[in-house]
């Protein structure tokens, strides 16, 4: 019974990754092109995580009934304090699910004592980051931490599935509409220069691949790890690719997500210099291919696609590019002919040189943000973090523990401060209202109170702690998080993240359950 138990869930689990990984993406209706897509995108998820969800749950169920009918399970009475020390013990095993189900009752707590009614517990129209989401979050989290480890077929579909989203928006940048997403606009309107893909808007696509960018990485490092050629050429062509798409996007936030990724590549493989020479190859290749795509574009009169405003088109028209790859090249050149003895003192050259470029980066950004309006910085994101605070600030003691609840944060402040959260009074943002702060923590303060803060980070902190040996994990955990100091939760990137720690969760799990293995093993042999 409990064999049929466990394989009837994992294929329930592994149904489950499919969509969310593979189809989630990918997936809009044709004749709609980029007309409410997030909508589109809400539905698909909402409806599938309600019914494998509720699958999964109703199984377990059956399952539990049939068991004790069948005597196979007995259940005796325990005392409170045993009932309370085994609880206790089970959540100091399980820190991050414990984490992760604390976020879900803030968010719970938040909406039921929520003014707003139903806006907490469905969200705002076209974000949807209620209560309801983060429950299925929290759900999507706790069935793949159980029955996602052996869930194969979906890592590979995810990872095709964003290749494919990567090839359409190369496509689109040299003029190529391959799935008529942008038909009836044309170069000059805002849809044509900030939405591509099947994921909208640049601020959607860096979200994207905050989570499944470090995902594609950890195949490529794995492939490289187990010295297969054929494989790490494969996984370095989809993530060189990924790159050039996350460089020529146009958002801030998708370079930040390219950049932290790369360095915490070399950081996290610093004692493995063969894998240091697979990656100054890797940005070579990056490099030229950034200046071969910037002349195809120039080629092709395609320039103008790229965002007028942002970073994209002067890093497809950088003439930097060539050095850097010869640079990459050398260094590569280095790391194979010098002895063994003296490549760590090469590597330690090349981190002393990144963190020194690093700090003189964040000190010109820091000094730039002293001499100009800090409202104004970030397309006015600055503005938006001073509205969160003035908000959080001038809040009661309710507000400030559980907040105004989940994506109530329009709502809130639209009561709070004159004009509420209209920041552009022409162009094409004119009069709209903004539903987050464009920081997931200062989101979360109004949103969900000190409480709500306080359970998110318990989930980056016990799950870095827990899985500090997982290149998966660490790398997910802090790539998302430093994107979430300039972005927001949506569709496409919170639920991919709790899946993805899920999988973390059930690896951790699955080596667990080995080693005592191994350990009843040796206790055996010792007996005999």
């Amino acid at each position: 019974m409990e064999n049929r138990k466990e394989e009837f869930l994992k294929i329930v689990c592994q149904s489950y990754l499919i969509v969310i990984l593979a189809v989630l993406p990918l997936y809009y209706i044709p004749w709609n092109g980029y007309y409410k897509l997030g909508d589109t995108k809400y539905y698909l998820y909402r409806n599938v995580s309600l019914l494998c969800q509720g699958i999964a749950l109703l199984a377990m169920c059956v399952f539990a009934v049939s068991s004790r009918w069948t005597g196979e399970h007995r259940i005796f009475a325990r005392s409170l304090a045993e009932v309370v020390k085994k609880s206790v013990d089970k959540c100091r095993t399980h820190v991050v699910t414990t984490a992760v189900c604390l976020y879900g009752i803030c968010a719970l707590l938040s909406a039921i004592c929520s003014p707003y009614g139903s806006i907490a517990w469905n969200g705002e129209r076209e974000w949807y980051m209620g209560a309801v989401t983060i429950c299925l979050m929290i759900g999507g989290f706790l069935l793949t931490a159980k029955y996602g480890g052996s869930c194969k077929t979906a890592i590979w579909l995810g990872e095709a599935a964003f290749v494919a989203v990567t090839l359409i928006g190369l496509l689109q940048k040299l003029g190529y509409d391959p799935l008529g997403l942008l038909k009836g606009y044309v170069v000059g309107d805002w849809e044509f220069t900030h939405m591509l893909t099947t994921l909208g808007n640049s601020n959607w696509l860096s979200g994207y691949y905050s989570v499944m960018f470090p995902f594609s990485m950890t195949l490529f490092h794995r492939a490289v790890e187990a010295g297969k050629k054929g494989p790490t050429l494969l996984a370095g062509t989809c993530n060189m690719l990924a790159m050039m798409l996350l460089l020529l996007q146009g958002s801030d936030s998708g370079v930040i997500v390219a950049c932290t990724v790369m360095g915490l590549c070399f950081w996290l493989d610093r004692k493995q210099t063969g894998h240091w020479e697979v990656y100054f190859l890797f940005l070579a290749a990056v490099a030229l291919g950034m200046c071969r795509w910037g002349k195809w574009m120039l080629y092709l009169g395609t320039f103008d696609i790229l965002l007028q405003d942002g970073i994209a088109k002067k890093l497809a028209a950088w003439q930097g590019w060539i050095p850097v790859a010869a640079g990459c090249l050398l260094l590569w050149g280095a790391c194979r002919r010098i002895p063994e003895n003296k490549k760590k003192i090469l590597q330690e050259g090349v981190l002393c040189c990144a963190l020194a470029g690093i700090a003189v980066v964040l000190a010109w950004y820091l000094h730039r943000l002293l001499v100009i309006d800090f409202a104004e910085w970030g397309n006015r994101r600055g503005r938006l973090w001073q509205m969160a605070w003035m908000g959080f600030r001038k809040g009661n003691l309710h507000q400030k523990l559980l907040g105004a609840g989940p994506d109530c944060f329009a709502s809130y402040l639209g009561e709070l401060l004159p004009g509420g959260t209209v920041l552009f009074d022409k162009g094409y943002f004119e009069g709209s209202v903004f539903t987050n702060a464009h920081n997931e923590w200062l989101t979360t303060l109004v949103n969900m109170g000190l409480l709500g803060v306080a359970a998110y980070a318990a989930v980056f902190i016990t799950a870095l702690q827990t899985y500090r040996k997982n290149f998966l994990a660490v790398l997910l955990l802090l790539t998302y998080g430093i994107h979430s100091l300039i972005s927001f939760q949506q569709v496409l990137n919170a639920p991919l993240f709790f899946l993805i720690l899920g999988l973390c969760e059930a690896a951790a799990r699955g080596e667990k359950t080995k080693t005592n293995q191994m350990d009843t093993d040796e206790e055996l042999l010792e007996a005999i």
